[in-house]
């Protein structure tokens, strides 16, 4: 063989050819200040390239996202861009110092919202884009003192939602990766705040991780433990914040920078858990150098920690192992006898396995599970306690019954066997909580899955699995299971419901609907028109309701939907276009009534100044005529005529509009109708949400109601009107309905009924159906009832029917995320005349009378 020789010439030109082709370098977001001082001046997004500097960044495209909608608000190309010589590139309002490119004041959201870098054009990414994680490259989800926005979560892998306010200080510092293009891409754990310094060095102290992996002070390591050692029978680890070494287990789980094991070697404890997740920080790798996969034998030396995804202390954390960098995961030998098996069985949560608790999620703590000493870990009775006795494990449920449809987040929930030991099961299929007073049932049997492919699969309540099997993990305030794969469900047979035969005559008909942000803008990021949202809410109406005689709507948009500073609040075109639809439908030719709002005043989506209104059937009922209709600030009264009859000052008027308790929230609307002669004031509501509220599964025990205190103060401004005008008329026909977004156990609502004072002005016609039966929703897998039908006791002695008519809330396909409520009332003709009778049974001489002398009867 010809031996060869490179000179020195051919040799130097090896090293520059070498030189040349090494990797490009990373470019990483840097730095971002979102909120700054007065009308936002000074936002800017800055890149690095790690100190390279000059680096082409063509290709990339930066894009923002908004955290309300997950969806895109602006792109902007870097094409052409270049980074300085320092190795940072600048893009922000044009006094920012080093800026390259610019946008305008309040270009950048102040949150909750997020900064991605793609590979890609800006026209990849017209504005609205849905979030995505194809061809991301890094990304920064961040707020100012904001609720953590999930539906941005994937673009994370790790760390934290950040918070540019989180010393108070937001129109002053930035956020800032440190050191320089520190930590890993889509991780948030490398930022901190400090003072802003775009197209230079950050100068924020500390690395913002959320974890802290410093070894403890003590310099003491623990030896000789397991996996159940490390989890220990509680919420959180009892060796949290030591350091262990060589801790056995199976790899179960290979993520992008964590792996989870597991120890087939179960201790007789089932409290607690045999699986823990192992936090790498980057790809996963054993201290050799090696790549990890399924089914590995490994021991893991770290640091444990309890992680708090998205850095919510409200919620559980998650027991971890930090062995960052590999060099904590030793692969066991084939010959190695610490694990006696390599195989690990999935425990089976249902029959022939652990069966869960199926009444109480947490009933023996009050506050903060995690920092309450006196809390009762009891996997037996609390639901809280089981599914954290199986954290991180291999789990499978048998015969799994879905009970909610795939939310918007790839989750669905499902209940073991079928039901057969669940409590709370509807005829329907789904699961309805309960009150079984003093004890709230919220179902803990219930399951959360991630559905991964069959995201956007068109699945209805009552679906069937064979077998679902995967890791139990915790986030955002639940268990879930996460499945590998998952093969498509058996379908169900559910069919929407349509109301029984309407019976018109006497029968007065009154519906309650939500219609979830309807509006005749399809410019506004949802396109009611476009997509058949009128068409197929009229078809509901008309076919399914059978045309009631009147309809209270919820969440009735302007003309305009939600496009925002256009002057417009009236919502006659809506109304108008509904009205339309439901004749083309084959329903009835209704009227309709509002009040439009102040501009912004009735919260909801911004801009779309969302209402309650009604539509009714002028050939059935008229509206009364006491007046004009009112306004959008003057409180309507309520008093009784001359004759004795019920009479409002306007009609329809808005009750109690500038009342704080109304700030910021929809505003009761009352109107009076007149049908056969007779009077029927209707309220239709739509109380402030339940934004704010804890996780029912969540750290904080028993969960925070969110928006109550607002719920009940406009819960008793409702009751004072009721109860004012039944002073007036003691036998008003009073029907009070609407999306309260709020259960009839709790507070709110026994403020609006009376119940609280222990004399009830209103009754609940929910309450009417079986226990199980009361549910117009279903939200985390619960059926449950937000949209209630009060009524006074002279109008509940006219009730023929009270029907939830089951048309969205099981189904993948809806028009709202509510079902509508339908009632109906005998109301004969106040002018109807009838006969007297002696007690001998002779015809009593005057005919036709309206009523009978005493001792006379009628017929």
């Amino acid at each position: 063989m010809k031996s060869s020789v490179l000179t020195g010439a051919s040799a130097l030109a090896l090293l520059l050819v070498a030189g040349l082709a090494k990797a490009a370098p990373q470019i990483a977001i840097n730095e971002l200040d979102s909120d700054t001082d007065g009308v936002d001046t000074a936002e800017f997004v800055e890149l690095s390239d790690g100190g390279a500097g000059n680096t082409a960044l063509d290709g990339r495209v930066l894009v923002f996202y908004n955290g309300r909608t997950g969806e895109s608000y602006a792109a902007y190309d870097l094409d052409g861009a270049v980074t300085s010589t320092a190795g940072y590139y600048v893009l922000g309002n044009p006094g920012v110092s080093g800026v390259a490119a610019t946008f305008g004041s309040n270009g950048l959201q102040n949150g909750q919202d997020a900064v991605a870098l793609y590979t890609g054009d800006a026209s990849d990414f017209p504005r609205g884009t849905a979030v995505t994680t194809a061809g991301l490259i890094d990304a920064v989800v961040y707020g100012t003192g904001d609720a953590d926005a999930r539906v941005l979560a994937p673009l994370l892998v790790a760390g934290p939602q950040l918070d540019e306010d989180a010393t108070g200080r937001k129109d002053d510092l930035s956020l800032q990766r440190v050191p320089d293009s520190g930590g890993h891409l889509r991780d948030t754990r490398a930022f901190a705040l400090g003072a802003p310094t775009p197209g230079a060095a950050n100068m924020a102290v500390g690395d913002g991780s959320s974890q802290d992996d410093t070894p403890p002070s003590d310099g003491q390591t623990l030896t000789g433990l397991r996996i159940h050692d490390v989890q220990g029978a509680a919420q959180a680890s009892p060796v949290q914040g030591r350091n262990v070494a060589r801790v056995p287990g199976i790899v179960t789980v290979v993520g992008t920078n964590s792996i989870t094991i597991q120890d087939p070697d179960a201790d007789n404890d089932p409290a607690t858990s045999e699986a823990v997740k192992v936090f790498t920080g980057d790809a996963p790798r054993a201290a050799d150098g090696s790549t990890l996969a399924v089914g590995d034998a490994v021991s893991v030396s770290g640091r444990v920690t309890e992680y708090f995804a998205g850095n919510d202390s409200q919620s559980l954390p998650v027991t971890e192992i930090t062995a960052t960098g590999g060099q904590g995961i030793a692969r066991l030998s084939a010959a190695s006898t610490v694990l006696s098996s390599r195989t690990i069985t999935p425990v089976v949560i249902g029959a022939g396995g652990r069966l869960p608790p199926t009444e109480i999620i947490e009933d023996d703590a009050n506050g903060n599970v995690i920092e309450n000493d006196s809390n009762v870990f009891d996997p037996n009775e609390d639901g809280l306690d089981f599914y954290e006795s199986l954290e991180s494990m291999q789990v499978r449920v048998n015969d799994a019954r879905v009970v909610s449809p795939v939310n918007r987040f790839g989750e669905l929930y499902v209940v073991a066997e079928d039901g057969a030991h669940a409590t709370g099961i509807n005829a329907r299929g789904g699961i309805t909580i309960i009150d079984q007073s003093p004890q709230i049932d919220y179902n803990p049997e219930r399951i959360q899955v991630e559905a991964g492919a069959l995201t956007d699969a068109a699945i209805n309540v009552g679906a069937h699995f064979d077998t679902i099997t995967g890791t139990l993990g915790y986030a955002f305030g639940q268990f879930e299971i996460r499945p590998a794969d998952m093969a498509a469900p058996a379908p169900s047979d559910l069919a929407p419901e349509t109301a029984d035969t309407l019976i018109g005559g006497d029968v007065l008909s009154l519906a309650s609907y939500n219609v979830e942000n309807l509006d005749t803008n399809d410019d506004d990021g949802d396109a009611d028109i476009a997509n058949g949202k009128f068409a197929a809410i009229a078809r509901q109406i008309a076919g399914r309701l059978k045309g009631p005689d009147i309809v209270a709507l919820q969440e009735v948009q302007d003309n305009t939907g939600s496009a925002r500073g256009d002057g417009v609040t009236s919502a006659d075109a809506t109304l108008s276009r509904l009205a339309d639809a439901i004749v083309a439908a084959g329903g009835p030719r209704y009227g309709f009534t509002e009040i439009a709002p102040v501009a912004g005043s009735n919260g909801g989506q911004p801009g779309g100044n969302i209402r309650v209104a009604y539509l009714y059937n002028p050939a059935r009922v008229t509206l009364a005529d006491v007046g004009a209709k009112g306004d959008a600030t003057t409180a309507v009264d309520v008093a009784a005529t001359q004759e004795g009859a019920l009479t409002i000052s306007a009609n329809p008027g808005r009750i109690q509009p500038q009342d704080s308790a109304f700030a910021n929230s929809r505003k009761p609307l009352a109107a009076l109708f007149v049908f056969n002669g007779q009077r029927v004031l209707v309220i239709d509501n739509h109380f402030t949400s339940k934004g704010g509220s804890t996780s029912l599964f969540g750290a904080i025990q028993p969960p925070i109601n969110g928006g109550a205190d607002k719920r009940t103060r406009q819960a008793a401004i409702v009751n004072a009107f009721i109860d004012k005008a039944r002073a007036a008329v003691p036998d008003a026909r009073i029907a009070v309905v609407g999306d309260f977004n709020e259960f009839n156990f709790n507070p709110p609502l026994l403020t609006l009924t009376g119940a609280d004072t222990g004399t009830p002005v209103v009754s609940d016609l929910l309450n009417t159906l079986t226990p199980a039966a009361r549910y117009t929703y279903i939200f985390q897998g619960n059926s449950q009832a937000l949209d209630h039908a009060f009524v006074t006791p002279a109008l509940k002695q006219a009730l023929r029917q009270i029907d939830v008519v089951h048309v969205n809330a099981e189904f993948a396909e809806q028009v709202s995320d509510h079902d509508p409520i339908r009632l109906q009332f005998a109301l004969p003709d106040a002018q109807a005349r009838v006969n007297c009778y002696l007690p001998n049974g002779r015809l009593f001489p005057s005919q036709g009378r309206a009523t009978c002398p005493t001792g006379l009867a009628k017929r």
